[in-house]
């Protein structure tokens, strides 16, 4: 008998345990109490992951919504689109907008609906937001990036050039005297390793067309100390090594402050590259109200200066106290164009090898900057004018024709060439290397007519 009651008690208490338990855990979730785990695909370096992770749970919108861990994953843009179905992941931040658009197309993006959110959205430019075929939002920017230059006023000053006003100004013989006395004016990255120089050669060529352009970025390779990083050409930009070197604005505005104001960063009117940096929900959070809730913190006061401090993004809304960004606020549409990204992906590789083996290549590069150096002694003699030494530009700069790896046959370097031949190039190391040799054998070929003629 009393071992029947026993069991009895200890059943009673099994389900008064059961029952307490689940309360518990139905209270929690019903009145938020339980914590949450973002996991957050991204573009953004572990370092630069980890700043933001630090800054958003010290928020009070985290602990509001009880979000206590984000885990940031910077993963390849080919396997996103599984993991927006996966249910194992919950927010998309920075990348590509063309991803984010392609994605939202294909229904893989969760609608955004939380009303803080939509109101902030209502106010915010259109090219800022990224809508479904319903009209719902499905990614929004939540900050902005933009391409210019770095410019040194004392290296101006000490040499007695004039400030170019846009890429085209690099040409003018006013601006490149230095390189008479072995100071050439700009410090250019290799384009294969710095995507800040890549983007830049593109910009150009999208801006002034194919033979324009490529004049241009001859002369910007004549005039240029060619050096193998961004942050080498940025540092010698800011510290007066060079009057002028490509940057974005985060490199733009760290010069600024490292040079105490000798340096400036300059988007040159109608120029500029902007670059949008976004947000999205996966398709298949778990957790969509806390998803939101990270949106929302970016988009705020805090979460914009937040991500002004880290990254120098300028704010997607007007935000005070931060300085360096209100000289865009008004001006950034005008500043920039409609850079063609998917374009620049089809010709990337072959644009790229092009520009190192025909202007940046040692060989070819010592001989453009005595062609320069001669070109600019025979001004000074008045032995040609103006007009003439815009003439070797053009002479100097046109795209080569040269002997296809394929085929055999000359070629030009036309814009139809370069896509057809990008893939190729980018696959086969063999037919890389061999359309590099042929690039410079041609550009070598030019150049030492060029001189040639010069020395009579």
């Amino acid at each position: 008998m009393g071992a029947i009651m026993n069991k009895k008690v200890i059943a009673i208490i099994l389900i008064v345990i059961i029952i307490a338990v689940v309360g518990i855990y139905l209270a929690l979730t019903l009145y938020g109490h339980t914590k949450t785990k973002l996991v957050i695909i991204t573009r953004l370096s572990p370092e630069e992951s980890e700043a933001l992770r630090k800054a958003f749970l010290a928020s009070d919108i985290a602990k509001k919504y009880n979000i206590a861990d984000v885990e940031f994953r910077k993963l390849d843009y080919a396997l996103w689109r599984d993991l927006a179905t996966s249910g194992d992941v919950d927010l998309f931040l920075i990348g590509e907008v063309p991803i984010y658009s392609s994605m939202c197309e294909e229904g893989l993006l969760k609608a955004m609906d939380m009303k803080e959110i939509i109101e902030i959205a209502s106010k915010l430019d259109s090219s800022l937001i990224g809508k479904d075929k319903n009209g719902n939002i499905c990614w929004l920017a939540i900050g902005r990036a933009v391409y210019g230059y770095i410019l040194n006023k004392d290296f101006i000053k000490q040499y007695n050039l004039s400030e170019p006003k846009k890429w085209a100004d690099i040409s003018d013989p006013k601006f490149s005297m230095s390189i008479l006395k072995d100071a050439p004016p700009i410090s250019f990255p290799l384009p294969s390793k710095s995507g800040t120089a890549k983007t830049i050669v593109h910009a150009i060529l999208q801006k002034y067309g194919w033979e324009y352009g490529w004049e241009i970025l001859t002369s910007i390779g004549a005039l240029s100390r060619i050096v193998d990083s961004s942050e080498k050409a940025r540092d010698e930009a800011a510290e007066g090594i060079a009057a002028l070197a490509p940057a974005y604005i985060g490199y733009g505005i760290l010069a600024e402050n490292v040079s105490k104001g000798k340096a400036i960063f300059i988007v040159p009117e109608g120029e500029g590259v902007m670059y949008i940096s976004p947000v999205a929900i996966a398709k298949n959070t778990k957790h969509s109200q806390e998803a939101q809730a990270f949106i929302l913190w970016l988009l705020s006061d805090e979460g914009q200066r937040t991500i002004a401090r880290l990254f120098y993004y300028i704010p997607v809304r007007p935000i005070e106290n931060i300085e360096w960004a209100k000289r865009f606020y008004g001006s950034i549409k005008e500043l920039t164009f409609d850079y063609n990204r998917e374009l620049a992906k089809t010709i990337d590789f072959s644009v790229i090898y092009y520009f190192e083996a025909a202007i940046a290549d040692p060989d070819c590069n010592a001989k453009l900057k005595e062609i320069w150096r001669i070109l600019l002694e025979k001004i000074i003699k008045n032995e040609i004018n103006e007009q003439q030494f815009e003439d070797y530009i053009k002479k100097i700069g046109a795209p080569l024709v040269i002997i296809d790896p394929i085929t055999g046959k000359s070629t030009p370097f036309t814009i139809d060439y370069a896509k057809s031949i990008n893939d190729n190039i980018t696959k086969d190391p063999a037919l890389r290397d061999k359309f590099i040799n042929n690039v410079k054998s041609a550009a070598l070929e030019r150049y030492d007519g060029i001189l040639k003629e010069l020395r009579g």
